[in-house]
């Protein structure tokens, strides 16, 4: 009888170790694949886009624009629409910037030319951080590449897949505040090589209730692992109290 009890208890042990294992495993295989949901996606990072990558055409500033800057004009519009706006600023020392920004996604393409129209260097910047992402160019005098700097270097996350894993855990407050922009920005590992890959996304804005709290509270923000894309805090930043 006590062999046959402790056969049953035995067999009970092996059956709650193998349930806790499944168990165990289930999780992990969740956790892999909900990370794995926004690790590298190029769907939401939108790389192919023209804004991310430079043209021919782009790799010279076209005589057209050259001479309608030297008409004694600093700036140029080209064509603003509710997709794109394109802009060509004159410096004083001859040199010029052409903005290309995609509204919808709010990414801007600085290109800067030399006083002889050679392309010179490529900025992507996310406009609502006002900091550089994906990649920076450098060109010499003849079109070639002399130096690339990766904003990115050491993360998974890009911007948008950070953007939307906050788009998930803020949903309530996002439909609440009517969220419409949000602030991005990232810790630059080229500068700072010991700091953890962080994005910093913030809810920009919203409607009235949500600006009147931002102006007393700060706007809220998460932290989120640029390698994982694991929320790592969410907090309030900036705002200031009310005067009595």
């Amino acid at each position: 009888m006590a062999v046959a009890k402790l056969a049953q208890l035995s067999k009970t042990k092996i059956m709650v170790k193998y349930i806790y294992s499944m168990l165990l495993l289930s999780t992990l295989l969740s956790c892999n694949s909900a990370r794995k949901t926004y690790v590298t996606n190029n769907n939401l990072c939108q790389y192919d886009d023209p804004v991310f990558n430079i043209s021919k055409d782009e790799l010279q500033l076209n005589d057209s624009i050259s001479k309608q800057l030297k008409n004694n004009r600093e700036e140029l519009v080209t064509f603003d629409n509710d997709y794109y706006n394109n802009k060509y600023y004159k410096f004083e020392d001859g040199e010029v910037t052409n903005k290309l920004t995609n509204k919808q996604l709010n990414i801007g393409k600085w290109i800067l030319y030399a006083k002889n129209g050679a392309i010179k260097r490529v900025r992507i910047i996310y406009r609502k951080g006002k900091k550089p992402i994906f990649k920076e160019t450098h060109y010499d005098n003849k079109g070639n590449i002399t130096q690339t700097i990766d904003y990115e270097k050491g993360y998974n996350i890009c911007y948008a897949e950070a953007i939307a894993i906050v788009k998930k855990v803020a949903k309530r407050k996002i439909k609440k505040y009517q969220i419409t922009e949000f602030f991005a920005a990232h810790n630059n590992l080229n500068e700072f090589p010991d700091v953890k890959p962080i994005w910093y996304i913030g809810l920009s804005k919203g409607n009235e209730k949500y600006e009147n709290g931002y102006y007393t509270k700060g706007q809220i923000r998460y932290r989120i692992d640029g390698v994982t894309g694991r929320v790592l805090k969410k907090y309030r930043f900036g705002g200031w109290k009310k005067q009595k």
